[in-house]
């Protein structure tokens, strides 16, 4: 009699499951090798980058020019503008926006603006101050803003701003800072305080320059409820301490020093001239801030040092690699066992006569 074919016994159902399982099995840790490898091979984030730029430059006895855009964001570009102490400043002003603008320069020096004021109160104090130059610009047309800066304007810095009602509110403001002769581009950096802790964010601020004196303008904005002050220390190379900082400032006064207000977002200007290059300390002068770590660094016309890479990240992705190789390897392993026990039939039972 010819031996029929052997049944579907349990045991070969059992074998049908295991291989099924392994090729599942097998899936997975391809599928996860996979995974971790992507994961060792995705970019860490770049560090953080702050922007530099400038106005116009010129200096000597000629005339300077420069060329300043009035907008409806509303906003100066660009907000920041230098000029020479005696010589004449000639200002293109165009109007790119659909709202009438004026470009109006403050005649006191070092004197911020309060940005609370209402537009009664900013009127009222060019009313009694009076300004180097109020030019009404109309939307789409472009004028000139012809005015001399006085001789003993050197080192100083004269806010300019809208007067149109809330333009100045809203952040249409700038600064034109006044050098004794010629002078390098100026440089715009911004500045935060951290809303977690007593720091400055960054700490470290770059301003290539290779000619000097420059000017430096520095957004200085804060994160946190905490009040703080941003003090520059103005002598290059020179590190202080919680100990000695009070008395050194006593002898050798800030070049620029700000209180940062404690709404978010509200942004105060830092404007100063540095004559040469080097490192400059900044810091916070409330007390217990600076010995918290609240301090950072300027460097001007020299490298910003490197950021030293955390040293995890050496260890940590070689070993993603070594591992993502041994679950590939586990992986390809478990899918040809699966494959030869899906081959491989029980044995036929004997024939029975």
């Amino acid at each position: 009699m010819p031996v029929p074919p052997y049944p579907r016994s349990g045991r070969a159902g059992r074998w049908r499951r295991l291989s099924k399982a392994l090729t599942a099995l097998g899936l997975v840790v391809l599928l996860a090798a996979a995974l971790v490898g992507t994961a060792s091979e995705r970019p860490s984030a770049a560090p953080r980058t702050f922007s530099s730029g400038g106005g116009p430059t010129g200096g000597g006895t000629a005339t300077i020019r420069a060329n300043v855009t009035l907008t409806d964001a509303p906003a100066f570009d660009p907000s920041s503008l230098t000029g020479t102490a005696g010589d004449l400043m000639a200002v293109d002003l165009t109007n790119s926006g659909n709202f009438t603008h004026t470009f109006t320069v403050s005649s006191v020096a070092n004197h911020p603006l309060n940005r609370s004021w209402s537009p009664t109160s900013l009127a009222a104090f060019f009313h009694a101050n009076g300004s180097w130059t109020n030019i009404s610009v109309a939307p789409g047309t472009s004028a000139w803003a012809n005015f001399t800066i006085p001789a003993n304007a050197s080192g100083s810095s004269f806010e300019f701003v809208s007067l149109v009602a809330y333009q100045f509110q809203a952040g249409m403001f700038g600064f034109l800072n006044v050098t004794g002769g010629a002078s390098g581009a100026g440089v715009q950096l911004t500045e935060q305080t951290s809303g977690a802790g007593l720091a400055f964010v960054p700490a470290a601020l770059g301003a290539n320059a290779t000619t000097f004196p420059v000017t430096i303008d520095i957004a200085v904005s804060n994160l946190g409820s905490t009040g703080h002050t941003w003090s520059l220390v103005g002598l290059p190379n020179v590190n202080l301490t919680p100990g000695n900082f009070t008395t050194f400032f006593q002898a050798h006064p800030s070049p620029a020093s700000v209180d940062v207000p404690t709404t978010p977002g509200q942004v105060v200007w830092a404007n100063f001239t540095i004559p040469q290059a080097g490192v400059y300390q900044y810091l916070c002068e409330i007390p217990g801030h600076f010995a918290a770590g609240m301090f950072g660094y300027l460097y001007v016309g020299v490298p910003v040092p490197a950021s030293v890479a955390p040293p995890s990240t050496a260890i940590v992705e070689p070993l993603l690699l070594a591992g993502a190789g041994a679950l590939l390897g586990v992986g390809i392993l478990l899918a040809l066992v699966a494959s030869l026990v899906g081959r491989i039939p029980p044995p036929a039972p004997k024939p029975h006569h």
